[in-house]
């Protein structure tokens, strides 16, 4: 029964790594690549709305991800593969240090309203390029997470010489 908890809980560390890495690259590559013709005028219902509901999700996801990757750390502090795992708090540590220090003030801003043209560029360049730092750190959690898994269960050798008896 050990087993399954912990797989459950290790799953919910990969789990909120890729959701929180897919938001970032989704948010890079689909949704905000135009935030340069954001205006004083239309900018808040494209942007305002989904960060507002993004932080309030990640606001319950990440501590949820923190306390599961704790466990598996401490799980596996004494054995081999705890290094993906330490590297993933890390950077799931970075990405909410980001957020929780700077992306945040920069939202409260926008959220309450930006009438200056070239204040508004400046807080999205700023919020773009924090996120931006946030993406790489995600996406290295999300690697270490997956080193993890495939090390973890032999997966290289599984695939080359078929299931171990």
């Amino acid at each position: 029964m050990k087993g399954v908890l912990l797989a459950i809980n290790h799953s919910c560390v990969f789990f909120g790594a890729t959701l929180y890495c897919g938001v970032l690259w989704a948010m890079h590559f689909f949704w905000f690549p135009t935030w340069q013709h954001l205006t004083v005028d239309n900018y808040y219902y494209h942007f305002v709305p989904e960060t507002l509901a993004a932080t309030a999700f990640f606001t319950v996801v990440v501590p949820i991800m923190f306390l599961c990757n704790l466990i598996a750390l401490i799980t596996e502090w004494k054995g081999g593969l705890r290094w993906p795992v330490i590297a993933a708090f890390l950077c799931l540590s970075t990405g909410t240090w980001i957020g929780q220090m700077y992306i945040i003030p920069v939202n409260k801003i926008i959220d309450a309203g930006v009438h200056d043209q070239a204040q508004l560029s400046s807080l999205l360049q700023r919020w773009m390029s924090l996120n931006d730092m946030r993406w790489i750190a995600l996406t290295i959690m999300w690697l270490a997470m997956m080193y993890y898994f495939i090390a973890k269960a032999k997966l290289t050798r599984v695939l080359e010489e078929g299931p171990v008896a």
